[in-house]
């Protein structure tokens, strides 16, 4: 009789988690909008995930905009290089597409850019993890991607399932930075 409610109150609390997750995927999204502002919100969410993995319970939606504005200081600056970097990697495989050797080219493109966007998703973590400034967080971001190639290809594998999830449903955008940001923290350097 004892273990059912155990496992009532486990099922519960699992089922609280799963909605603490959609819910930052959810003000992530919403945080998003100006593009340029993603890597602080998902920086904030990563935050508020770890808090709550940590067992620190807070109003989520406060705690997630007072470190959205905190991580956004250097973050914007952050997200603009990173947009301009998606672009210049975009007309690289456009190019490398017309020119001989592209059979070679094209996949050495592919791997540095999701290199990249490993580097991008542990800085976020790092970033809330850890509370480094941003310009600090990259080298450290590059420096646990090339120190725990498991955890990096964890989260690129994680990355690589956001986007095909998206790709088959995209409403699905609106909630997948949760688990994304789940992953991050996961895969982090205080796991």
């Amino acid at each position: 009789m004892r273990d059912t409610a155990v496992r009532r109150v486990d099922w519960r609390a699992w089922l609280g988690d799963f909605s603490d997750c959609l819910l930052v995927g959810l003000l992530v999204a919403l945080a998003s909008v100006p593009v340029v502002t993603a890597p602080p919100a998902f920086a904030a969410g990563c935050r508020a995930l770890d808090r709550a993995r940590h067992g620190i319970v807070r109003p989520l939606w406060t705690t997630f905009w007072a470190d959205f504005r905190r991580a956004a200081r250097g973050g914007v600056a952050f997200g603009a290089f990173g947009a301009v970097g998606v672009v210049l990697a975009a007309l690289d495989l456009e190019v490398a597409a017309s020119m001989p050797g592209a059979g070679v080219l094209r996949p050495v493109l592919w791997v540095l850019a999701a290199v990249g966007v490993v580097v991008a998703v542990r800085t976020c973590e790092a970033v809330a993890s850890s509370e480094l400034p941003w310009r600090r967080a990259v080298p450290a971001a590059a420096r646990s991607t090339a120190g725990a190639p498991g955890k990096a290809l964890l989260v690129a594998i994680a990355v690589v399932l956001s986007a095909v999830l998206v790709w088959m449903l995209p409403v699905l955008a609106l909630v997948v930075a949760g688990p994304l940001c789940l992953a991050a923290v996961a895969t982090g350097a205080r796991s």
